[in-house]
């Protein structure tokens, strides 16, 4: 009977651990510049996800998902505000993040050559091509199709350490309207983006594990490069000491992340 109740309490308690590094990864989620990859790999849960999603016990995933969620609606609610009201403020902050985030990508490539700095350049021009396209001029006029694209995107980013999902949407140009999307609980939006984002880890999990095993550098260079030249779009207007500030607070926090082993 000891023996059963003991076995109950260290149940409870791995649940327990997981609903908190779910709480964890929800938050650094929403932040571009901090990797949803990196932190399952410091969880050391990024292997298991990509050898086999279907592996893991539902309970885990119950658990980790609801931390996730929680995190994630907190993370999105105190950046949606910030936008709104601290835009400048909350821009440099988020380019810190960005500009911090790409060493630790490339540290995980062969370093630099003359095709890695080609793919390097071909990421940034994309990124430029991207941000000058007609996109999302009003926030609010998001699509449906976007949104499912968006999540379906930023979940294959998500599973490359070093790659934010949140960097790749301010790629897109749909970084503040997802956040918005979140916040006014626009559920059926949500429900979108949750569906995209579960069909990339379901259909590209395993193919991208095997596409970076033989292509890491290349995949690394390549989104650096994207990473890179869409922060453009998030140079604030004017300079100012608490831009300044905040821009450090960015780097800071993602220089620490990325050194915590």
């Amino acid at each position: 009977m000891e023996k059963i109740v003991d076995e109950a309490l260290e149940l409870n308690e791995h649940q327990l651990q997981l609903f908190i590094k779910g709480i964890i990864l929800g938050i650094g989620m929403t932040l571009p510049g901090i990797s949803g990859g990196t932190i399952l790999l410091l969880f050391g849960m990024h292997e298991r996800i990509l050898s086999g999603i279907f592996k893991i016990p539902i309970k885990s995933y119950i658990s980790l998902g609801t931390g996730t969620l929680i995190g994630g609606f907190t993370g999105v609610y105190l950046l949606s505000y910030l936008f709104e009201f601290h835009k400048s403020a909350t821009s440099s902050f988020i380019l810190g993040c960005i500009v911090m985030s790409i060493p630790f990508i490339l540290k995980r490539s062969t370093g630099f050559s003359k095709r890695n700095n080609l793919i390097l350049v071909i990421g940034v021009i994309l990124a430029y091509i991207i941000m000058y396209m007609p996109t999302l001029k009003n926030v609010g006029s998001i699509t449906i199709g976007q949104t499912f694209i968006a999540g379906f995107i930023s979940s294959i980013a998500m599973m490359i350490p070093g790659i934010s999902g949140s960097s790749i949407l301010v790629v897109l140009g749909i970084y503040e309207e997802i956040l918005l999307v979140v916040r006014e609980l626009r559920f059926v939006s949500i429900s979108v983006f949750v569906i995209g984002a579960g069909f990339g880890l379901i259909t590209i999990s395993q193919v991208l594990k095997t596409l970076f095993a033989k292509f890491q550098s290349e995949i690394l260079f390549f989104f650096s490069g994207l990473i890179l030249g869409s922060s453009k779009i998030l140079f604030p207007e004017q300079l100012s000491i608490i831009s300044i500030i905040t821009f450090i607070a960015g780097v800071g926090i993602v220089y620490k992340c990325g050194n915590y082993r």
